[in-house]
């Protein structure tokens, strides 16, 4: 039993504390946590809760692809979605919500909540992606 924990321990120290079982809180205007680390090509999950009295968004931009400010988003939802975003997900105020995707290769990731001034109100965190 005590060798099970050992390699446990080790395997968790190894993996430099990436994880495929993520939480995530929204508010008004950040995320709580605003980092996270998970291992390259695995299944992710993550649990998001709004404790926020506005709806927002968990959006994980395209590998390459960062912003600054809102004026660098294109004017089109459908842009959007094709050209910047890799997955998202909204969360109405009061809920939670569970998103499930593959992690993109190693690498850092910017994430943002896309709804219309939250980005440059400072809703922005960084998924960094191991292996």
């Amino acid at each position: 039993m005590a060798a099970l924990a050992a390699i446990a321990i080790t395997a968790a120290a190894c993996d430099g504390g990436a994880s495929t079982s993520l939480q995530a809180t929204t508010s008004d205007f950040q995320f709580s946590p605003d980092s996270w680390t998970v291992p390259a090509g695995e299944e992710i999950t993550i649990d998001i809760s709004n404790e926020g009295s506005v709806l927002h968004e968990w959006v994980l931009m395209r590998p390459g692809v960062e912003i600054e400010s809102e004026a660098d988003l294109p004017e089109t939802e459908e842009e959007l979605l094709a050209d910047f975003v890799n997955v998202e997900t909204e969360v109405e105020a009061g809920d939670s919500t569970s998103l499930t995707f593959t992690a993109p290769p190693s690498g850092t990731y910017q994430v943002i909540c896309a709804i219309e001034g939250h980005f440059d109100a400072g809703m922005e965190g960084t998924l960094t992606v191991e292996g």
